[in-house]
């Protein structure tokens, strides 16, 4: 799983400094999707107040989360979620896609499990992180925040997950998998190729002794469909 691009991802400075935003916003100019701060602010406080209680609150990965958290956090434990899977089932026309040629992304889709990575964030600025998240995640509002039971060797910890929403326009209907191949393959965003997504995400996860089946599959048959170039 070699990376084919140099691109270093998302950074916490271009979240900090809104650039992912001012990038995606200028590429769509009047058009423009992309949540403002007040829209960002307004969700994450329906889901978690200003004044809410961080001292055990944790943050599930299942993506990049995993090998780029970018967050601050004290500790970290492999969780396992029930009720959701890992999945490619959002389409991206930013970071991992353009709009001539959108990328897929990963997201929980209802049914199944997924074992993922927990971060426990610092109460001292928890509030904070989890703006900066909202920055990443939530820029186009596809995916539906939720309050999820994180299944750790340390205990239930009660965390936040991002879980596709089947009602935007950025959900991915289950495809043939040689269709998933063909877009991972060939798509590209100012982040970076979405092949090197899946590689990165891969890699950190077996890191972490977690196996995905059928991620596995997809990084070799992706790495096939360019060899065959």
């Amino acid at each position: 799983m070699t990376r084919t691009s140099d691109s270093p991802g998302m950074t916490r400075e271009m979240l900090q400094n809104w650039r992912v935003a001012a990038l995606a916003r200028e590429r769509d100019g009047a058009d423009s999707s992309i949540a403002t701060e007040d829209q960002l602010l307004a969700s994450r406080r329906q889901l978690i107040a200003d004044d809410a209680d961080c001292s055990d609150f944790w943050v599930f990965g299942y993506g990049s989360l995993i090998y780029n958290p970018i967050i601050d956090h004290t500790q970290r434990a492999i969780a396992s979620i029930y009720g959701y899977h890992r999945r490619f089932c959002l389409w991206t026309k930013i970071g991992r896609g353009s709009p001539e040629c959108p990328g897929l992304v990963l997201s929980l889709d209802r049914g199944g499990s997924c074992r993922g990575v927990a971060f426990q964030l610092n109460p001292q600025n928890a509030i904070a992180e989890l703006d900066l998240l909202w920055r990443r995640e939530m820029m186009t509002l596809a995916y539906h925040p939720r309050l999820l039971s994180l299944h750790t060797e340390i205990g239930v910890k009660r965390g936040l997950a991002f879980v596709a929403n089947p009602s935007r326009p950025a959900y991915a209907q289950r495809m043939p998998f040689e269709t998933t191949v063909e877009v991972v393959a060939r798509a590209a965003g100012f982040n970076g190729p979405c092949r090197d997504y899946l590689y990165d995400t891969v890699k950190g996860m077996q890191a972490c002794g977690i196996h995905d089946q059928q991620l596995e599959k997809l990084v070799a048959a992706v790495q096939q469909r360019l060899a065959s170039d």
